[in-house]
């Protein structure tokens, strides 16, 4: 099957959907390039999704093929059983974890090169400990606290996983959650995907679907500080106490012009032995109140939050709330490109997301 792509930005292994006319075979594992070039292709609901690495304005003549690409993205069992692995060209990358011994599923933790971790990942940390890699949570819902931990909060209750995809272009996970009183009452349900691309460690994309349903009735989000929906914890090697730094789409720099401030997207990163180690979250212009405003601390909180300086959020019985991300992982010179990659996202997450 030929496919044409038309580059208007410079793409460094970025996910691209092609949209075929008709359906794409599922033995498909690269797209071949007129010249020579092979990159990581996948079947997906409305055709295909690439992983390319183009110059500006070319135009790509590629031929889907069954011919195998360099790496892939596999979702396997982890060492636990309440645990998937997500390895990427052979290497964890992170784990999804869902077990009972926490209060709230995670991602974590996350790898970058040489090994190096971007999350902070201590279970047995006492500042902020509930503040694990990568979250999901919401300090009031109803007047529950979703956000801190132990004692007396709510708990996000894993009920099941969904549908776990894994292939050469790209792997994803589906999870759904009831959020429930330490009584056990059910306040809300929840879903979560996370989709991950086969890409170098130099940058890792992981994008993020939430979606809240008010199936027990009416829910309110209050206007808590303690919120994100999406919260992660960085490596303490690269907060700002350390000799970190954190940005925004707008040059905001440090968390005097960071936090409290609505960015379409923010960066914070730090130093390992020389290297350069950030996280990236961008925000969907889906979102409700995009752009977001952000809870990001110099102790190495980044988190998404449009509650506590934008006001609550009703959704009412039977009603649904949806949240869209795109986490970008990367070791060296992303900030020289976070423009372009974010417009990529803003242009595409759509189709990649739905698919």
């Amino acid at each position: 099957m030929k496919v044409s792509v038309d580059i208007e930005r410079k793409c460094i292994e970025e996910p691209v959907f092609v949209d075929t006319s008709r359906e794409v075979p599922q033995t498909v594992r690269s797209a071949v390039c007129d010249d020579g070039r092979i990159f990581p292709a996948q079947a997906c609901k409305d055709g295909a999704i690439i992983i390319v690495t183009a110059e500006k304005e070319e135009e790509l003549e590629l031929t889907l093929s069954d011919d195998p690409a360099s790496g892939s993205v596999d979702i396997v069992q982890g060492r636990e059983a309440d645990c998937l692995d997500v390895m990427i060209s052979g290497r964890r990358f992170t784990s999804y974890v869902f077990s009972d011994k926490f209060v709230k599923p995670f991602l974590g933790p996350v790898f970058g090169k040489n090994a190096v971790g971007y999350t902070r990942f201590d279970l047995n940390a006492t500042e902020h400990p509930h503040q694990r890699s990568l979250i999901v949570a919401i300090g009031d819902v109803n007047g529950y606290d979703f956000w801190n931990e132990p004692g007396g909060k709510g708990v996000e209750k894993h009920e099941r996983l969904g549908k776990v995809i894994s292939g050469s272009a790209y792997g994803s996970l589906k999870a759904h959650n009831v959020w429930k009183t330490k009584g056990g009452e059910a306040v809300v349900d929840e879903s979560r995907k996370f989709t991950f691309y086969n890409q170098s460690e130099s940058c890792r994309y992981v994008d993020i679907e939430i979606i809240f349903k008010a199936s027990y009735g009416r829910v309110v989000f209050g206007a808590t500080k303690e919120a994100g929906p999406l919260g992660i914890r960085m490596n303490e090697k690269f907060k700002v106490t350390n000799g970190g730094r954190m940005i925004n789409s707008y040059g905001g720099n440090g968390e005097r012009e960071c936090w409290g401030r609505p960015a379409h997207w923010c960066d914070y990163s730090g130093f390992s032995d020389g290297c350069e180690y950030g996280i990236a979250v961008f925000d969907s212009e889906t979102n409700l109140r995009y752009p977001t405003t952000w809870h990001i601390r110099n102790y190495g909180l980044l988190a998404a939050n449009n509650l506590y300086f934008k006001g609550p959020i009703e959704i009412a019985q039977g009603g649904t709330l949806k949240y869209r991300y795109r986490v970008a992982f990367h070791a060296g010179g992303f900030l020289e490109s976070v423009a372009d990659r974010f417009v990529l996202y803003a242009n595409a997450e759509k189709e990649l997301t739905e698919n």
